[in-house]
């Protein structure tokens, strides 16, 4: 949220009390390397391989991104993948 890419649509002081807001009622989960290097299947973009192993170790039921990398993925184990907009409609 940082990113300057994002300042065309939500000011920047804005965007971090939003930050601020998810992180009081965040859950953090540690993700070993050793489950980041398992994934399988793995994304096309390695980086993305994080998020996968995340999912993971959450247990989560979805994966919500924009990323083309891992929409391509669709279903991963199961597991849909879904842009913001797909979320939220």
């Amino acid at each position: 949220m940082g990113r300057e890419k994002f300042d065309r649509y939500l000011d920047p002081e804005l965007r971090r009390a939003f930050v601020e807001v998810i992180r009081s009622r965040a859950y953090m989960f540690a993700v070993p390397d050793l489950d980041t290097n398992a994934i399988g299947p793995s994304c096309r973009d390695p980086k993305d391989n994080k998020f996968l192993a995340l999912a993971l170790v959450s247990e989560s039921h979805l994966l919500v991104s924009s990323d083309a990398d891992l929409l391509v993925l669709h279903p991963w184990r199961g597991m849909p993948i879904v842009t913001p907009a797909s979320f939220l409609g």
